[in-house]
């Protein structure tokens, strides 16, 4: 609240000493009209009217009433003998005041000012001042409501009480009326004519709330003011929040764990409700990195050479062209479903090769792949995706994206909290992408490929040779060949287990490289290699989808690595398949005819097979390449699948020129 003070002239603070009782009284009521009445007033000194002390209410005399030059003695009002005038001066000196206040006609009044402040849940204060505007307000009557107050009637019919002691405390009891408190309690006032007080108080002294019209609806105004700051900074919510939210609070839930919990969900539900309306969200990059160390049996006596590939994208605006809360997807309720549109369903970046520390090369993409139009949003605040639902996520295998607003710090308003949200990628991270699992092979594919991991292939051979070469290849092959089996067997057997858990937790993992399985199928592949028949442990080959579960499926007329009964089955599922595994295309049917799958074929299956034989026939006539296999994997197919080894020896489908002009469809 603003403090007025009164400012008072040197000389009057001098007279504060004067003894009231001897101050001449120069002001008085009239007893008929209760006006103020000074002494050289022409109705006192025509003795047109009986004046009384404003004070004690005693009649006065009028001594030298209209001789203003007298000083010695000076016109006064005089008691009767005996009166006790100890306050009379003084309110006559008010009583002055108020007269001067009804004769300029208005006053200024300050402006009033209150504040309210509301606690946040982080704890913070808000403090908030909200003010009735500073008025001039026309006087058209003024009286003294008792010794110490005058009353002023405005223009308006409202009524202000003006106490004229200047020590009313502020809030105080106006009973109904606005107060407010000045300083004009000087006794010598009470002996200044008219023009003098005019002069005296030509400025009045400052002026100090103790009581507004308005005090209530203002007071009011500041608590809602406050509590909406609190709000505008993500620190409150609505009265029908709080009731939602403890409708749903675990029973003894204590008040500190309540006020985290609060803070929480507002954030949460404040990201969903900005993410619904939003028709972009900016995404930080991806990466995917792979590295290779030197094998242990090197033991220092050889180069020691890390391989480091890093793929990266930039971050990037994805359109929404949809956005739904909180639906039920798989075996998860994710926070926020996005539809993509289709301008960015390509991921386009580059990969870096670091050797022992040093840049090798920077390469961008050449294959782009595609992403899910699906894009799934998990908002966090305090505790993190568990590992439980990032394994179901990992399940639905669609992007998800993390936004952790704690680790975003500070009070933040909701504009900023919306820019954090759709244009800033600040406490964003992925937590699961397809594209992840196709980099990764292709990084792996080419760390397959590099120099460094060649010269080490090459060198492992050299040290495990002699192991190698005591057990012939075909028994290599058959152990390559049982293992591979077991593998692929399991996890087709913990797909089926994890589908008929359905929701329940927790899920049998996959086998992966880890397991002793694929220890095996890669042990028997080197020992192939040492035999001169590489590529049976690159990823083309021993993928879920790779060449061999693909033709032992075939050999065994039942599904390796698939979920089906029959070899037909993984026949349609090949026919099917995308055209980056159509190199291997022209391997099938020479397994259908060396295994006699043929002969299980109906009718249906026997024409759907040979139409698309033919199909293979035409492009392979036609020198497409996306039909033509890499020979390097021919001689070790041989070993593993001899009833093939006739058939791949003529070269059918091999991309080499030479070959195909000499090789016959019959292969096929």
């Amino acid at each position: 609240m603003n403090t007025w003070k009164v400012e008072i002239q040197p000389e009057m603070a001098r007279n504060r000493a004067v003894d009231s009782t001897t101050v001449p009284l120069k002001w008085a009521h009239d007893a008929q009209t209760g006006e103020p009445r000074y002494i050289h007033d022409p109705e006192v000194a025509q003795a047109g009217c009986t004046c009384i002390c404003p004070a004690c209410k005693l009649s006065l005399i009028p001594v030298m009433a209209g001789q203003p030059l007298r000083t010695r003695p000076t016109a006064h009002f005089r008691h009767p003998a005996g009166a006790q005038k100890d306050d009379c001066s003084l309110v006559a000196a008010r009583l002055a005041a108020t007269r001067h206040l009804l004769e300029i006609g208005f006053i200024d009044l300050p402006r009033r000012r209150m504040s309210a402040t509301a606690e946040g849940f982080s704890g913070q204060g808000y403090e908030v001042w909200v003010e009735a505007p500073a008025a001039r307000v026309a006087v058209i009557g003024a009286s003294l409501h008792d010794h110490a107050t005058a009353l002023l009637t405005l223009d308006d019919g409202r009524e202000l009480l003006v106490d004229l002691t200047g020590l009313r405390q502020a809030d105080s009891d106006g009973r109904g009326h606005a107060i407010v408190t000045l300083s004009l309690s000087d006794p010598t006032i009470a002996m200044l004519g008219p023009e003098e007080i005019r002069a005296r108080l030509r400025i009045l002294p400052d002026i100090r709330w103790c009581a507004h019209w308005n005090d209530q609806e203002l007071s009011a105004e500041a608590d809602a003011a406050a509590t909406q700051a609190a709000r505008d900074a993500l620190d409150g919510w609505q009265e029908s929040d709080e009731a939602d939210f403890r409708s749903h609070l675990p029973p003894d839930t204590d008040a500190t764990t309540m006020q985290r919990w609060r803070r929480e969900t507002l954030l949460h539900r404040q990201v969903k409700a900005i993410l619904e309306q939003a028709s972009s969200i900016a995404t930080p990059g991806l990466e995917v990195e792979v590295i290779r160390d030197p094998p242990e049996e090197f033991g220092g006596d050889w180069e020691e050479e890390r391989i480091r590939k890093l793929w990266m994208t930039a971050s990037r605006n994805l359109a929404l062209d949809e956005v739904r809360l909180e639906r039920r997807l798989g075996s998860i309720v994710p926070d926020v479903i996005g539809t993509l549109g289709g301008r960015q369903t390509h991921t386009h970046g580059g990969t870096m090769t670091m050797v022992s520390g040093d840049f090798e090369e920077d390469v961008e993409d050449t294959y782009s792949p595609l992403w899910p139009l699906t894009l799934l949003v998990e908002v966090t605040v305090t505790h993190g995706i568990d590992a439980e639902k990032l394994r179901r996520i990992r399940e639905l295998d669609l992007p998800t994206l993390e936004i952790n607003i704690g680790s975003l710090g500070g009070q933040v308003t909701l504009d900023g909290l919306r820019t954090l949200v759709v244009d800033k990628t600040i406490g964003k991270r992925w937590v699961h992408h397809p594209v992840w699992r196709i980099k990764r092979k292709i990084l792996e594919a080419e760390m397959a490929r590099h120099p460094v991991t060649l010269r080490y292939q090459k060198r492992l051979i050299e040290i495990r040779r002699p192991l190698y070469l005591a057990t012939s290849a075909s028994k290599w092959a058959g152990t390559y060949l049982s293992a591979a089996i077991a593998f692929y067997d399991a996890n087709t057997g913990i797909k089926k287990a994890r589908r008929a858990h359905g929701d329940s937790t927790p899920k049998p993992t996959l086998l992966g490289p880890d397991s002793e399985p694929w220890a095996q199928i890669m042990a028997a592949a080197e020992a192939l290699a040492a035999h001169g028949l590489p590529g049976a442990a690159d990823a083309e080959m021993v993928d879920e989808a790779g060449v061999i579960p693909r033709l032992l499926s075939i050999q065994q007329n039942r599904g390796i690595g698939y979920a089906v009964d029959t070899g037909f089955q993984v026949l349609n599922a090949i026919m099917q398949s995308g055209t980056d595994t159509r190199q291997w295309h022209t391997l099938y049917p020479m397994a259908v005819k060396a295994f006699g799958l043929e002969a299980r074929f109906t009718q249906k299956q026997a024409d759907l097979y040979a139409a698309w034989r033919q199909t293979i026939i035409d492009k392979v006539a036609a020198d497409d390449e996306s039909y033509l296999r890499p020979a390097r994997y021919d001689p070790v197919l041989s070993m593993l699948f001899p009833e093939m080894a006739p058939r791949i020896a003529t070269g059918y489908g091999r991309a080499t020129a030479s070959n195909m002009a000499t090789s016959s469809p019959s292969s096929a």
